[in-house]
């Protein structure tokens, strides 16, 4: 009878026990709040570029983003900008839905914006003229420029001046020789890659004006705007003008923001002008007319396009000078001076936000020089003496 008493209370015991777990055991616990993210970048990740970040968060009610450059949002998705390369950290921080200790409410991840000068040199080229013309360059990492001089080449009056950063090549234009010539880089290995007096050439002619885009070099000359291969291979004319003003692109510059070739017109035998045309050859359009100009940069960063204009009575450029306007045309202002000759180049160091542009005494005597100064034209300096500048440019390239 003790025997059966005690194995009763052993089965209440062990009843209880089990009941009790059970009841402990039941039920699912509160889920976790876990911020994650992912991003991709434009630019191929070179500053500037945008970077849109995809959330990946669980069981989170709301999002604060720190995008480390000084910017914030709550959007799920959101997109910031970056336009200097560096180390971005990016902070998200969720609210959960639930206050349990194995909540993983923040993520931050380093968002790596590249340097797109990492690796290159700033690098200013220009020709002169003298008993033979010449390229030269200027590297730009020194308070004092020093002038390196081109392998020399049978050039005469080189006027039009281009580089293609990609291949690390550099093209020269030469009027007076009908041709066009390429070089390496560094102003070595000269080639002569199209010449008027070569059959199936004669497009080159008195070719100015120059520029590269893409696997293409563009060129103006009486006619139009023309184009080959950048060997210099399958010239073919690009845009014809048929003679109807422009008759002469005598300087250009193509826009790849608005898709559009801006120039300037010869008015020494033509009708002049400052002109735009979509790079299809549709829209043709004169913006400033009959001013003279010899050479054309556009600012396409701050809306603006800087000329070298001869004077020409009746119209917005009543004196000889560098002139800026708005790329349409508007609000056109006389910014600075040059020589009795007629001034071929004129350029943006974009790193420094400055303007260069030359000043010629004579055709071809070193007794010119290239002035620098602030993007309105203010602070002018003599920055190099002693040249008889002509075309010019400054690249970003590996040397």
């Amino acid at each position: 009878m003790k025997r059966n008493f005690l194995y009763l209370i052993y089965f209440l015991f062990a009843v209880t026990l089990a009941t009790g777990c059970k009841s402990k055991d039941m039920g699912t616990p509160p889920a976790s709040s876990i911020a994650d993210f992912s991003y991709v970048t434009d630019n191929q990740g070179y500053a500037p570029c945008q970077v849109t970040f995809t959330n990946l968060s669980l069981n989170a009610t709301g999002y604060s983003w720190d995008f480390g450059n000084g910017t914030t949002s709550t959007e799920a998705n959101p997109t910031t900008s970056y336009s200097k390369p560096g180390l971005y950290n990016v902070k998200l921080t969720c609210t959960p839905i639930n206050e349990v200790y194995y909540n993983q409410a923040v993520k931050t991840m380093v968002v790596n914006v590249k340097d797109p000068l990492a690796g290159l040199t700033q690098v200013f080229y220009f020709t002169t003229r003298g008993t033979v013309g010449n390229g030269n360059m200027v590297i730009m990492d020194t308070a004092a420029p020093l002038v390196q001089d081109f392998v020399p080449a049978d050039m005469s009056r080189p006027y039009g001046i281009a580089v293609d950063t990609a291949h690390k090549k550099v093209y020269i234009t030469d009027y007076s020789m009908q041709a066009i010539y390429m070089f390496d880089a560094d102003g070595k290995n000269p080639h002569k890659i199209l010449d008027a007096g070569v059959p199936g050439q004669e497009i080159v002619g008195d070719a100015e004006a120059i520029f590269v885009l893409g696997d293409k070099i563009y060129w103006g000359r009486t006619g139009g705007i023309y184009r080959a291969n950048l060997d210099g291979s399958n010239p073919e004319v690009f845009i014809n003008t048929g003679g109807n003003p422009p008759e002469y692109p005598i300087d250009m510059q193509y826009d790849p923001a608005s898709n559009k070739i801006y120039l300037v017109n010869d008015k020494t035998d033509y009708s002049g002008g400052y002109w735009s045309v979509n790079f299809d050859g549709s829209g043709l359009t004169e913006m400033i007319p009959d001013i003279d100009g010899t050479a054309i940069e556009v600012d396409v960063k701050n809306g603006k396009t800087y000329m070298a204009l001869y004077a020409a009575a009746g119209t917005v450029a009543p004196e000889n000078g560098i002139y800026m306007c708005n790329i349409d045309g508007t609000n056109i202002v006389k910014i600075g001076d040059y020589g009795s000759k007629a001034t071929w180049g004129v350029t943006i160091d974009y790193q420094h936000n400055k303007l260069f542009w030359g000043v010629k005494n004579s055709n071809s005597n070193p007794d010119g020089k290239i002035i620098r100064a602030n993007l309105d034209g203010s602070n002018p300096e003599d920055w190099i003496t002693g040249v008889s500048p002509h075309a010019m440019t400054i690249v970003q390239i590996k040397l």
